[in-house]
């Protein structure tokens, strides 16, 4: 077994001669990560005292155990046994980090058996699998949370206030008045009917996140890596998007070509493009971003192609487990995630055209969970490839909702706020 019987006892040790030490070694090393039984209640005592102010000397955490009615087996004299083994007090911060590594060392034994067990289990998907894998490690050194007042941390709100929120702006200027920007640890849904832009405004908004030099994570279930660039190209360099598609570039369209692929590599954008994407490729696409490059956003386009691992769960099933992943996904990497998604036709039956936040397909959980519901629409009017975009701000948990209207370039990939003067037909 891995431990340290000597690090246990002077860790302990110096907790007893110093009150002031107590927490230089309970910070490091929890009464959790001691392995023997004893040493445990011993420092599961020490912390319990030192909660309440008091002493931490060896008669104190004696008759600490007996009111609790735990009999360490050692026995009592022990207590004092720990304090003469301890060089000096001064260190026990040193001793603890050594406790905390070695309960480190045990976790990663315990979690290489769970993984072994993970592994000989059949009928699972590997990447469900491998997530779960992924899950298991991370657990070990993840940070324990203790429960505090808000006293206690209030004054830290309060000196936020003086500055600016981490918020990432979108391109439209619009938009921002509305929402703000995007917001780490809030999910945004984007929904529209098909061919309305959605795919460009997700590409948009990566584009801004990643000229801010964190990475944009993309997960497209519907196009490969290859069309994405394709239109990334059309975006930046303003090359007409079916001369790309049908590789019938004019003479001048490749030193847009040139200008486009400049702006590219300068880009950390990621793209996946797995059509059988499911929740756990997607998180480890996001874990694989991460390991390379601060995550800035994760853009997953769209919901309804998402796979399901179990085929037995209904859609709506599906699309609800993948709601509150993405929520986890937003917390835990503290970015905003931008989930697109179709909506119904039912829009398509009313006289102006204009969808609701009913319309969202199969996506209930997703409005619940969303923070921001973002709706793309556009007046049959108007040019499939010139016109205007109404976006409107359906739901918005941090401020208000709203309509606002966007040019629409779609030779280019490109929304663009409205230039006064500006004629769908230019």
């Amino acid at each position: 077994m891995i431990w340290d019987k000597s690090a246990e006892q002077s860790a302990l040790g110096a907790a007893m001669l110093d009150h002031r030490r107590a927490w230089d070694v309970l910070d490091i090393a929890p009464p959790k990560d001691f392995h023997d039984p004893g040493h445990f209640e011993i420092a599961d005592a020490i912390r319990r005292l030192a909660i309440r102010g008091a002493g931490t000397d060896p008669v104190l955490v004696g008759d600490e155990l007996r009111a609790q009615g735990v009999r360490i087996h050692q026995g009592e004299h022990y207590l004092f046994e720990l304090t003469s083994l301890t060089p000096t007090a001064v260190n026990g911060g040193h001793y603890a980090q050594i406790v905390a590594e070695c309960a480190v060392r045990r976790r990663l034994a315990e979690a290489a058996d769970v993984v072994r067990m993970l592994a000989a289990k059949t009928g699972i998907p590997t990447d469900d699998l491998v997530e779960s894998a992924r899950g298991v490690l991370d657990g070990i050194v993840a940070g324990t949370v203790d429960a505090h007042l808000v006293a206690a941390t209030i004054d830290e709100v309060i000196a936020s206030l003086a500055e600016k929120p981490e918020l990432v702006p979108t391109p439209w200027r619009d938009v921002n008045a509305l929402i703000g920007g995007l917001r780490p640890g809030a999910v945004y849904v984007v929904g529209a009917r098909p061919a309305t832009g959605k795919t460009a405004l997700g590409l948009n908004l990566a584009v801004e996140v990643a000229r801010t030099g964190k990475a944009a994570a993309f997960v497209s279930l519907e196009m490969s890596e290859g069309e994405l660039q394709k239109r990334l190209i059309a975006q930046l360099g303003s090359v007409h998007m079916s001369r790309l598609v049908n590789n019938a570039l004019e003479d001048d369209d490749m030193l847009r070509v040139q200008a486009a692929r400049e702006q590219i590599m300068k880009l950390p954008i990621a793209v996946a493009d797995n059509a059988a994407a499911t929740v756990a490729t997607i998180r480890g696409h996001v874990r694989s971003v991460s390991r390379r490059q601060e995550v800035g956003c994760l853009v997953v386009d769209y919901v309804q192609l998402l796979q399901g691992s179990d085929p037995s769960k209904s859609r709506q099933q599906v699309v609800g487990e993948f709601s509150r992943a993405m929520k986890l996904i937003a917390k835990e990497f503290h970015i905003p995630v931008v989930v697109l998604s179709q909506l119904n036709r039912k829009s398509e039956e009313r006289m102006d055209k204009r969808p609701s936040i009913a319309d969202l397909r199969e996506s209930g959980d997703l409005e619940q969970d969303a923070d921001v519901v973002l709706l793309l629409w556009r007046d049959d009017r108007d040019d499939d490839m010139r016109g205007e975009v109404g976006v409107i701000v359906a739901k918005n948990r941090h401020g208000t909702t709203g309509d606002v209207r966007l040019a629409w370039s779609g030779h280019y990939q490109q929304m663009n706020d409205l230039a006064k003067g500006w004629e769908p037909g230019a």
